[in-house]
Parts: structure tokens; C-alpha cells; sequence
């Protein structure tokens, strides 16, 4: 649920961007559309339910620091999940939706989210190593930031090339891959602990 969540979240911001590069007569229409928004919010609505879903008896099942993590990962869950409204009322406030913003604003906007991408990866990995430290337990610091299969970091690597290779020919086309790869990237953990990759079966084989 929480990896499905991701991805529809990351599936609207990338149409938001693919409407905004669309041009004057058409992305932004459909952008000030009313039924356009309809299927954005129901969408909204639909991720925040299937996140809450996700951690709502992980919340409740544990106690003490292990349910303060639970917590701390549903909120910045959350709100990456609900960033398209975040980013909504932002260009709302600010006439966006008649006198688009230069590239420029995007690009801070995005380097901004992954900023916050990386705080949401690492805060409770950190907050781990803390409590692991403080009960003298061992510990691998590399392997705790290690991703557990190759194929894991794929979005990321896709995302990195994707914004070189477009601003090194001064191409526009990577603003409509880098939301869905970030969140399909944020999406992995969470569709591999759901659908078992990479575990072993009961019997060993």
C-alpha cells in the first residue's frame, strides 16, 4: 500500500510538469481545469489512505522507540505522498497557474524535495545507529546504509543520468522522469518488504 501510494504521487507531479512544459494553450488549460483536479484530489485522497493503511498497525503493534520511528516515517511519508497539494496551493498563492514560473523555480523545487528525500532516508537510519550505539549492541554502519539489492538503487541511477545528460544538452525532458523516479525510488522498500523480493522461502531452496 505504501509503495502504490508513492507511485501515484510521483505519477501526478510528473503529468504536473509534463502539462507545464506542454505550453500556454494546452498544459496550462488543462492545469486550471476543474475536472483535472477532481481526479488529482481523488488520487490525493486514495495515496493518504493507502499510507495511513500502511503504517497504521505498524504504529500500534510496537512500543517505545521502535513506535516513535513508525511515527516519524508516516509523517514525512505523508507528506511526500501529498506534495502535489503542497505544490498546488504554493502556485495558487503565487499565480502560477496564470504567469508560469522560469526553469529555474523548478529546479530549486526539485532540488528542494530531494533534499528532504534524503533527511526522510537517512533521519530514522541515524536515529537507529543512535539507539543500537547506546544499547552497546553491534552494529555495521555501511551495511546499515547499504541497499539490499542491486536492483534497488536502479531509480536513482536512471534519475542522475536523466538530469545530466539533460543539462548537459539543455533539454527540458528530464523534469518529466525525475518525480516518478524519485518516488518510484522511495517506492522500493516498501514493494519489497510487501512482495517478498529478494527472501528466501521456507524451505531454504
Amino acid at each position: 500500500m505504501g509503495g502504490v501510494a508513492l507511485i501515484i504521487a510521483g505519477a501526478i507531479l510528473t503529468s504536473m510538469f509534463q502539462l507545464y512544459l506542454a505550453g500556454e494553450y494546452t498544459g496550462e488549460g488543462i492545469v486550471r481545469s476543474r475536472w483535472w483536479w477532481e481526479i488529482v484530489l481523488n488520487l490525493q485522497i486514495l495515496s493518504l489512505a493507502l499510507m495511513w493503511f500502511c503504517y497504521v498497525d505498524r504504529i500500534s503493534d510496537n512500543v517505545g522507540f521502535k513506535k516513535n520511528l513508525m511515527r516519524l516515517r508516516l509523517a514525512f511519508s505523508l507528506f511526500f505522498v501529498l506534495l502535489p497539494i503542497w505544490l498546488a496551493l504554493i502556485s495558487a498563492s503565487l499565480n502560477w497557474f496564470v504567469v508560469r514560473p522560469p526553469l529555474g523555480t523548478i529546479d530549486k523545487f526539485i532540488i528542494f524535495t530531494v533534499v528532504l528525500w534524503v533527511l526522510a532516508v537517512f533521519t530514522p537510519r541515524l536515529l537507529i545507529l543512535r539507539t543500537k550505539a547506546r544499547k552497546g549492541e553491534p552494529f555495521s554502519f555501511v551495511a546499515l546504509f547499504r541497499p539490499p539489492h542491486w536492483y534497488s538503487v536502479v531509480p536513482t541511477c536512471l534519475l542522475i543520468a536523466f538530469w545530466v545528460i539533460g543539462s548537459v544538452r539543455g533539454v527540458t525532458f528530464k523534469y518529466q522522469y525525475i518525480p516518478f523516479l524519485l518516488y518510484t525510488q522511495s517506492a522500493f522498500p516498501f514493494l519489497e518488504h510487501g512482495l517478498g523480493w529478494g527472501e528466501k522461502p521456507p524451505n531454504g531452496d
